[in-house]
């Protein structure tokens, strides 16, 4: 028994209560602000649904972006397919005119050479006609002077056919043939003169077109890159990410997106046009360098007896030297040392192994063995048309194993991609 405050007796039973209650005060209130804290942060249905709403609202604005990548990247890509073939074009016409040109040359020489027999053989004629009228002479005086007209009627004997003998005759229908010939090539000149203006005014107005057609890519591309860089940026705000993380996703998903393409371009497996591709490119296909190699140095002298290397030659010194252009850029027109369109690469490449082509795909295409898609194989001449010959426009270097060299379009450099990259093929042709 102890003593209170106040000196009265406080059982045991009631000092244990009096220490532990503040104790249980204390836990109780505790207990009751945890119940609080949690009460609070459980969402409510309002907020758990505008949650909802915003995660879909997040999602739609990034396929937006998305979509609207996508959509630049096509009309960009549409562009630069529109400026190759359009360059392309244009290189057909000016194939055109050089053709145009060689024909009137070669009809105008004709036509003067004409001209220049013919104007001999009526020489030859007046020099028979004079000939003969002065061996008869006498018999002429004597007719011009028993006729009425007198002096006057010699001056009409002395071109009258009957006064020409045998030999006269014989000449003047001669000369009468080479003026006819004269006359026929003269007319087929004047065809082939105003041939080649038709061809040089459709070479004026295709090299309008492809100038517009490729400023018009490149301004596309320029103003792709300024719009994609502000669409990753609001894409990296929307999925609360960093703009080199949107980035990289971006192209990761857009390999795929070409991958699935490429795929979807390849023709059915019952009936391959092809042979497929493999997983990896060939080993023989080199990477593009990072920048121009150092200058070689002095080559070593030749050991005595020692063999020269040899030169490759035929299919692999054509796809040798494309090879080598790996990473050079496409301009239009180009044909060489260091940019290219796609028939300027095809014809250098070929040139390198011996082989003249012209600068024209369809001309190529002309001029080498039309063969079979599925019997194409390395070093053969890969075509694109809208159809047929007649309208091809696009021209690759096939490696094998489904991939091929290429200058593709402006923007783009010398590459080495699948075949089915882009839309397949529809004829191939072989060098013979």
């Amino acid at each position: 028994m102890r003593l209170g405050h106040e000196g009265r007796a406080v059982s045991p039973r009631r000092l244990r209560w009096r220490r532990t209650a503040p104790l249980l005060a204390a836990g109780a209130l505790t207990l009751t602000g945890v119940s609080a804290v949690h009460a609070d942060e459980v969402p409510s249905a309002e907020a758990v649904a505008q949650a909802q709403q915003n995660v879909v609202a997040k999602g739609d604005q990034v396929a937006a972006i998305r979509a609207r990548i996508a959509a630049a990247t096509k009309r960009v890509d549409d562009l630069a397919v529109r400026a190759a073939e359009a360059a392309e074009k244009d290189n057909g016409a000016q194939y055109a005119l050089r053709k145009a040109e060689h024909a009137a040359k070669a009809a105008q020489a004709a036509a003067r050479t004409a001209a220049a027999a013919a104007e001999q053989e009526r020489l030859a004629v007046e020099r028979q006609a004079v000939g003969g009228i002065a061996a008869r002479a006498p018999y002429n005086r004597l007719r011009s002077f028993f006729s009425d007209d007198g002096p006057s009627s010699l001056l009409h004997q002395l071109a009258a056919y009957d006064s020409v003998g045998d030999a006269s005759r014989a000449a003047l229908a001669t000369y009468e043939s080479k003026q006819a010939v004269a006359i026929a090539l003269k007319r087929r000149a004047d065809v082939a003169v105003a041939a080649r203006e038709t061809a040089a005014d459709a070479a004026r107005a295709a090299k309008q077109e492809a100038q517009k057609a490729v400023a018009a890519a490149a301004a596309a591309r320029a103003s792709l890159q300024r719009d994609r860089d502000q669409l990753i940026r609001e894409l990296a705000h929307a999925e609360g990410i960093s703009v080199t993380v949107a980035s990289k996703r971006q192209r990761a998903l857009e390999k795929l997106a070409q991958a699935a393409q490429e795929q979807a371009n390849r023709p059915p497996a019952a009936a391959p046009s092809l042979p497929p591709t493999v997983d990896e490119p060939p080993a023989a296909v080199p990477a593009p360098a990072p920048g121009p190699a150092p200058a070689p140095g002095p080559a070593p002298a030749p050991q005595p007896g020692a063999t020269p290397p040899k030169r490759a030659k035929g299919v692999e010194a054509a796809v040798q030297f494309a090879l080598a252009q790996v990473g050079e850029p496409y301009v239009w027109a180009g044909a060489g040392p260091n940019v290219w369109d796609c028939s300027g690469l095809t014809m250098r490449a070929w040139q390198a192994a011996g082989k003249s082509l012209p600068h024209f795909s369809g001309a190529q295409y002309a001029s080498s063995t039309p063969i079979a898609l599925s019997d194409a194989r390395r070093g053969d001449l890969l075509f694109w048309s809208r159809g047929g010959p007649d309208s091809i426009h696009h021209v690759a270097l096939y490696l094998g194993d489904g991939w091929m060299v290429e200058a593709p379009r402006p923007g783009k450099s010398v590459q080495v991609v699948s075949v089915y990259s882009w839309t397949g093929p529809d004829l191939a042709a072989r060098i013979r």
